[in-house]
This record gives structure tokens, sequence and C-alpha cells, in this order.
């Protein structure tokens, strides 16, 4: 039943870990207001984006914390010097994720690649 328990773990951990850019780059969206696109102006709707950033961004913690905290405890009981397998893998496999949304899209989740808004102001 061990086994099957810390199948289960890394095979959670594996899918949160690759989906995470994604999370965090719709998070900071949504935290910094431009929830539906930074092309967009939200207006009084930016309260509520931010609300579902912050919700947004406990449910994230609350899927990836618990799991490495377990998987470290695991690594540990093993070896000392495994602890930080698990860091090391998400790391790994964050930037992995970033190869399959793509490096150009994954960074226009942070506002960048966007022409300026005062080009349309004008």
């Amino acid at each position: 039943m061990e086994k099957v328990k810390t199948a289960i773990l890394i095979i959670w951990f594996l899918l949160v870990s690759i989906s995470s850019p994604l999370w965090v780059g719709c998070i900071y969206m949504n935290i910094t207001g431009h929830g539906k696109g930074y092309m967009y102006d939200m207006g009084s709707e930016a309260d509520i984006a931010v609300l579902f950033g912050v919700v947004g961004l406990l449910l994230w913690l609350l899927a990836i914390l618990p799991v490495t905290f377990s998987l470290c405890k695991k690594c540990f009981q093993k070896k000392k010097s495994f602890v930080w397998l698990p860091f090391l893998a998400f790391a790994g496999l964050f930037l992995l994720g970033i190869c399959i949304l793509g490096w150009h899209d994954f960074i226009k989740l942070f506002g960048y690649g966007y022409p300026s808004a005062d080009v349309f102001h004008q």
C-alpha cells in the first residue's frame, strides 16, 4: 500500500510541477489585475481578478507544497543528501513545462510582448 501511495504522490508531483508555469503566469495576471489579458481594461472587474489570483495562489500552494514536503521526507529517510531531489525535480519539470508551453507564450503571461497601452489612446 505504501508503494501505491508513493506512486500517486510522484504522479501528482509530476503533473503539478509541469503545469506550474501556466499556474504561475495566470496567478500573476490575476493578481496584477489583468485577468482577461493585457490589452483589456478591466476597470472595476480588476478587484475580482485580484481575488481570483489570491485564491489561485492558495490552491497552487495547496497542490504543490504538501506533496513536495512528503517527497522530501521520503527522500530524507532514504539518505539525508537526497532531501534536495524533489526541489531539483520541480525546477527541471518547471523548465520542461515552459518548453511545452513555449517561451514566447510563457513570457506573454507576464505582459512582455504586448504593445504599450499608450499606443491605443493616441
